[in-house]
Parts: structure tokens; sequence; C-alpha cells
């Protein structure tokens, strides 16, 4: 069971073609590539849609890396840059290429993004895989341009052509304007048919064109896995992406691979690149369905160690790993054609990386069930969820995946669960995940489990008649930077910092304040809202019948991290009080700033994976590990050898004789 590295090579067939496969055995050797992924008709080199010749140019550039490759021990791969087309960037179809084109829920046309439902582009894009395909690659990829949102200069993306129209109109049984559609689309409000009919029409849409180009490459080389490249899971949502139907179609009845998107091209503060990590990658590995091998993007844009340091190149492999990938798609140098530049150093940290992640594939510990928080998501969420404005397609990306990356940088360990109706758990809701279930599956699930709440699932609560599931009665939304709220101070029996009236700030928050008028004589208020001169505004977080914890803010970026104002030390030793009376057998961290805890039940027992996303180094960290009883602890540090390590247990504290550096791991085994 190897870890593969796969190597994405861009250059420019007669230009910079042959400087480059002469270097390329060495760099596959330094680097420990196993898989050499060419690229066709790329970025700053894409002419559009390709005829003929112009593939033939690209498919005997990847007959001659693959021959290149073969003799380095490596294998070939083959990804065009193109389906649907990422945007016009000034260019337009030319003669012959009679595409439909893309039209915007504004009307606007685009000069080159064609509509998925032309008939002639898909007998095209078919032809083009399969000339592809005759090359034999080990893996062929549909570039993430397949897809109807982000499609440059549209707004949003599209598709509402006439032939979109003429089927939209045809599933409500009558005529539909463009504007009339969009509007009930993006109705506030309980969702309008129009709403079904769109996602249903983009979700049937992607599948067909998926199995079609699939069955072009399997009639030539059935040998060759098709892969499909992803983008972010809430806008996914809004197109009604399933991956499930999709992938089996591409994939011929078994699903393909994916490349799972990380979420950072240019680095970024670790910690915070760890929550995006886990808002974006980790919840659409979730939403795959069971056996889909995954082989997530590395991406360096814009290029060189001017963009991403060799550090954080490690550090994005290691914390990967919690993906159980099968690989990695390594886009380190740029796509205009420049090639390898072996320069930079990358060959460095990939190739003493390596061993690493293979041990980690081989253990299975990352294929084993994941234990922690709940958290609930749902691939389907756009089809429920009610828009505000009702004015852009963003409107429908769910806010569900927020409340694991608040989770993972307190050190508290977490999964992303589309089961809708877990029993015995902590669960975490946030945004308007609940509309998905009935009424009595919601009062089901409040039955069986212990919940951790945002603001505007307990909005969501109220609006469906749901509130004495939580003592609530009305809310009250404020901008935290409006100055109704302006800070959050302890309740008197509530000790934090090691003090009393410790307090955590709420201006310049990023997220909304919900103001929640609770019953009360079924909720402890475990802070309060106030606002200048100490005025009280309301509760804060909020336990209610000790079975539900409240959490005042909501409503923020779905594309973004949590705010940063919400992550402090203050909230994260509330948090760890309440889950740690709630399931005291959770293993957790303690005391750390983004160390990120995984764990995991395998069939040798308790394996947990920590990820430093700090700066700092952690000095012996301590783990919960409640009534666990340990006699060994065996650890696997990526910046170590592999081996026993001391500890010392005491009232249910875990502390372990060893350091993770910053941005580095460890995989820990207990007996």
């Amino acid at each position: 069971m190897s870890y593969l590295y796969s190597l994405r090579f861009c250059v420019d067939p007669g230009f910079t073609d042959a400087a480059s496969l002469a270097a390329l055995p060495e760099f596959i050797r330094s680097a420990a590539i196993d898989d050499v992924m060419v690229f066709a008709n790329v970025e700053e080199l894409n002419t559009g849609h390709t005829d003929a010749s112009e593939r033939a140019v690209f498919a005997d550039l990847a007959r001659r890396t693959a021959a290149v490759a073969a003799g380095a021990g490596a294998s070939m791969s083959l990804n065009p840059w193109h389906t649907i087309m990422h945007g016009d960037y000034g260019k337009r179809l030319r003669p012959g290429q009679d595409f439909r084109l893309m039209v915007d829920p504004n009307g606007r046309t685009a000069d080159l993004a064609v509509c998925p439902l032309d008939p002639a582009w898909l007998d095209y894009l078919c032809e083009l895989y399969a000339d592809y395909a005759r090359t034999h690659p080990r893996l062929l990829w549909l570039e993430d341009d397949f897809r109807y949102h982000n499609h440059w200069p549209l707004e949003w993306g599209g598709c509402f052509c006439a032939a979109h129209l003429a089927e939209f109109s045809r599933r409500a049984g009558r005529t539909v304007g463009r504007e009339e559609f969009v509007a009930g689309l993006l109705a506030p409000g309980e969702p309008h048919e129009f709403r079904g009919i769109w996602l249903d029409t983009a979700a049937e849409t992607l599948e067909r064109v998926a199995a079609a180009v699939g069955d072009a490459v399997r009639a030539v080389s059935p040998e060759t896995t098709m892969g499909l490249m992803s983008s972010v899971p809430a806008v996914h949502a809004a197109e009604g992406r399933r991956w499930g139907p999709l992938l089996r179609a591409l994939g011929g009845g078994e699903p393909a691979a994916v490349r799972l998107h990380l979420p950072s091209y240019v680095e970024r503060r670790p910690a915070e690149y760890l929550m995006l990590l886990h808002s974006v990658a980790d919840l659409n590995r979730a939403l795959l369905p069971p056996g889909t091998a995954v082989y997530p993007e590395l991406e360096n844009f814009p290029y060189s160690r001017f963009s991403t340091s060799l550090a954080f190149t490690r550090f994005q492999l290691l914390s990967a790993q919690i993906l159980d990938p099968a690989g990695m798609t390594i886009d380190l140098f740029d796509l205009n054609g420049n090639g390898l530049v072996p320069e930079e150093g990358y060959q460095v940290p990939l190739a003493q990386t390596k061993a690493f992640l293979e041990r980690g594939r081989e253990s299975g510990v990352f294929g084993s069930r994941r234990r922690g928080v709940a958290v609930l998501v749902s691939e389907a969420s756009a089809v429920t969820l009610h828009t505000g404005a009702g004015r852009s397609m963003s409107e429908l990306y769910p806010r569900e995946g927020w409340l694991g990356a608040l989770l993972g940088g307190y050190g508290i360990p977490f999964r992303y669960e589309t089961d809708s109706h877990p029993r015995g758990e902590v669960i975490a809701v946030s945004g308007q995940y609940l509309r998905n279930l009935t009424e009595t599956a919601v009062r089901r699930l409040f039955a069986d489990n212990r919940a951790i709440l945002d603001a505007e699932a307990v909005a969501t609560l109220i609006e469906r008649g749901l509130g004495d599931l939580v003592g609530a009665r009305g809310i009250t939304w404020t901008d935290s930077e409006a100055g109704a709220v302006t800070y959050e101070e302890a309740s008197p029996d509530v000790r934090l910092l090691g003090r009393d009236s410790a307090r955590a700030s709420v201006l310049l928050m990023g997220a909304d304040v919900g103001v929640v008028d609770y019953e009360p004589d079924r909720v402890t208020a475990l802070t309060r809202l106030r606002a200048a001169a100490h005025r009280d505004a309301g509760p804060g977080h909020v336990l209610v019948e000790d079975r539900v914890l409240v959490i005042p803010f909501g409503r923020a970026d779905p594309l973004a991290p949590p705010p940063p104002m919400l992550r402090t030390t203050v909230r994260q030793q509330l948090l760890h009080g309440v889950i740690r009376e709630w399931a005291p057998d959770l293993p957790s961290a303690v005391g750390t700033a983004d160390l990120a805890v995984y764990a995991f039940d395998t069939v040798d027992g308790l394996a947990l994976y920590l990820v430093n996303g700090s700066l700092d180094a952690i000095d012996r960290p301590r783990l919960r590990l409640g009534s666990r009883a340990v006699s060994a602890v065996w650890a696997d540090p990526s910046s170590g050898v592999p081996g026993p390590v001391e500890f010392a247990s005491r009232d249910g504290l875990c502390t372990l004789e060893l350091s993770i550096p910053p941005m580095e791991t460890v995989l820990l085994r207990f007996s």
C-alpha cells in the first residue's frame, strides 16, 4: 500500500519540454516521485477549446514523458486543464466551434465558457478525453472547471441560457423566464419549487456528462482511472452536487478518484490553514462515498518560495494525513511552461516526508473510524436552507462546517457526520442544518444526544416552532460591529483563566451575535453579553438543562475560517469544561493553543494524531484520557524516530515526554 506522489508537470511543447524532460529523472529520484501528471493546454498557455491537432501535440508530450518517467520508475498521468473552461480571459470560441455559451443569473453570456447541457460540446469533450486516453495514463483527470460556478467574468457562474430555461420550464410545467426563475430560486423564506428544479437539473447534467466522458475513456483505455478535481463543499452544495452518483457515473459504477482541494494556495498562518483544512477538505472528505481514493492538491500558486516555504509545504503534507489520502497531487512550479525548477529545493521536504506518509498509510490508522464530537453535515442542505436578501447565488452556501474548525483549533477531537440521527453522542449543529430534518427527527435527535449549537441553529429551531427544545422564545441578531454587544463575561460561578469574571471580546468579530430570549428556569448562563458601560445585553454561552450548549454567534462567512476574535483561551476553557462533563473519556489536549487532536478507533485500540498548528513548540503535551488505563505509549513523530515514549498518568491526565516542533505532528498509539 504505497503513498503516491503525483507531480503535476507543466512544460510548453516545442519550447521548454526538452530541458525539463532531461531533468525529470533526477527530480523523480530526489523528490521520491511516483507519478508524473502531464498538464495539457494549461493556464497562461491555454488557447481555449482545442482541436485534434493541438491535442496531438500534448498526447505526444504525454507519451514522451511516460517513457522518461518509466525509466526512473514512475508512471504517467494526464491533466487536461479545461472542460467547461475556468474563464474567458480574452479568448473566444473559434470558427467551427458552435458550442452554446454559459449565461449567468443576470443574463451575461460568456465568450468561452460553455453550457454543460450543449450536446455538441459533450461530443467534443468525449472526443478530447478519448484522444488523451489513448496515451494510457494511470489517472486521467477532469479539471475543477467541471462545475457551474466560478467562470470569470460571469457573476457566480451559470447556466441560465435558453436551453436551461427550457429545461426549467419543462420541469415547472410552464414557461419561465430567466429573471422569474432566478428570483424564485433565491426567494427568501420557504424554498420555492424553482430551488429544487435548479439543483436537480444541475446535478443530473454533471452526472450525465461525467458518465459519457468516463465511458469514452474506458472504451480506449480500460486500465485508466478517472479522477475528478474538487473545490469548496459550500459552493458545490449550491450547484446540487451529489458526490455518490457523480463519482460512480465518472468511474463506471465504482467511485472515481478525487483530488480534494487543500484550502491554501499561498502560505498562511498554520493555525488558520488548519481551520480551513477542517471546513473545506475534511468536510468534503466526509461527503465522499466509501472506498473513494483521494489525492489532495498541494498547490503553490503563484509559485516559487515567495509563495510557499519548504516548511509550510511539509506541514501541508503532514496535516493532510487526516484525509486518509492515497497520495498527493503536487503542483509546485508555475503553469507558464518553465517546467521543473530544482533550485527552489522542494524535492528536499518531499523526500524527507515520504517515509512518514507511507507509514501512516500502511498503518491503516487514518482509514479507521474517527472519534469525537459529531459535527452534522449534509451535501443536500442547499435544498432546504432559507436565503436572506435573495440577491446572490452565494446565499445558497450552507454554514455547517465551522464548528468543526473551531473544535479542531481548541484541541477537541471531532468528526463530520452525515448520519442525520446519531445516538448517545455529543453533536454539533450550525447554520440551518436542522431544516433538513422532519420535526419528529429533530426532536428525536435532541432526545438521543447532547448538542452544541450556534445561534443560527437556535434561530432555525425558533423559526420552525421548535424553540422549546432549547428553551428559546425568540432571538435578536446584531452585527458584532454595531456596538450593541462588545464583550462577554463569565458568570460569577464560572472560573476561567483561573479567575472570576474572565472576559472575551465580541466587538469586530466577523460574525453576527444572536441574543436569545430564553425561558429563565431552563437555562444556566455560563457567560453574559455586555456592552459599553458594562450594560447587560443578555445571555451569552448558555447551558440548557445540561443537554444543550448554545454558542451565541453565527452567520459568519461560510468560505472563511472561524473569525479570529472567536478563538480565545476563555472560550476554549469553557468549551473544554462542558465537553469534559458530557464525554469524560473523549481524548483532548489540555493547555495548548492550535494543537489539533484527531482520535481513531483502530483494531489495536486508541490512536491519536496530534498536529501542531502553532509556531511554538509544544513540550510535554498533556492529554486528557478520562478513565482509560494506559500501560504503554508508542509514538511516530514526523520529526523523529518511531518508538515507545515515556509518560506519566495521573487523575485522567497523560503527560508525554516528547516535544512537537512547530508545524510537525506525532502519531500516538495507546495500550
